[in-house]
């Protein structure tokens, strides 16, 4: 199964919601793959190395030489996870996301659950490839007006590119609307809502540790949101609400 978590303006958390969704899949971790053309941003919070990483993969995969395991790039970071790092160069990034994008099915048998981070999605991203072969692409946003008009632009667009039964919100912090306000206006189901957690955000940012984080209220969101695409390859058509 192949997850795009991404967004389309600001900084909403999307690497964070991705993290956590590879984190708490239910039965085993998913792997997590940075696949940012602006650069990644896991190898510097969790002190890694930038290689083995994504841009080895996108060589061996240039090449033909790849046979088709995730192991030789892989890293594992404190909460368990393996992560298939991005390079911190914007550059770098973008041509092995770009290659990746072209053969989508290499990122999508890396793992049995692989959860793609592909950063925002601008218009022509490198990254859009890989929503073409994705099972749910989990678009994160503010639920300001001004980030909600702005998703509105940009939905025809990213809608053309994935099959639009497999795009959901996820609503990051408060909003002034309803899961049932937003997803009538956009015409795109609310799959959950993302509270704001300096602890649970802290831990997934690797500026905190400490295994209690699972039980934060936004790892319980990112828990049911999980189990909710591992049940159905995508959740009901109703937010998943947690207690604000």
């Amino acid at each position: 199964m192949l997850v795009v978590v991404a967004s389309v303006s600001g900084a909403p958390g999307a690497s964070t919601a991705a993290l956590g969704l590879a984190a708490l899949w239910p039965g085993r971790p998913g792997l997590l793959v940075e696949a940012d053309p602006t650069g990644g941003v896991v190898a510097a919070r969790f002190g890694l190395a930038q290689e083995p990483g994504l841009a080895s993969l996108a060589a061996a995969a240039r090449h033909g030489g790849h046979a088709g395991g995730a192991a030789p790039y892989v890293q594992q970071i404190p909460l368990g996870l393996h992560v298939l790092v991005g390079p911190g160069a914007a550059e770098t990034a973008a041509g092995a996301v770009s290659v990746l994008s072209g053969q989508p099915d290499v990122v999508a048998r890396l793992a049995p659950v692989v959860v793609a981070d592909a950063g925002r999605l601008y218009a022509a991203s490198p990254a859009s490839g890989l929503l073409r072969c994705a099972d749910a692409v989990v678009l994160v946003a503010s639920g300001s007006t001004e980030y909600l008009d702005h998703l509105d632009t940009r939905l025809p667009a990213l809608r053309a590119t994935a099959r639009p039964d497999r795009v959901g919100l996820a609503i990051s912090g408060r909003s002034a609307y309803t899961p049932q306000e937003i997803s009538g206006r956009l015409g795109v189901p609310v799959w959950a809502q993302l509270p704001t957690d300096r602890w649970g955000a802290g831990v997934l940012a690797g500026r905190m540790t400490g295994q209690a984080w699972t039980r934060t209220r936004l790892a319980q969101a990112l828990r049911a949101l999980a189990a909710s695409l591992a049940a159905g390859g995508q959740p009901a058509h109703a937010a998943l609400e947690v207690a604000r």
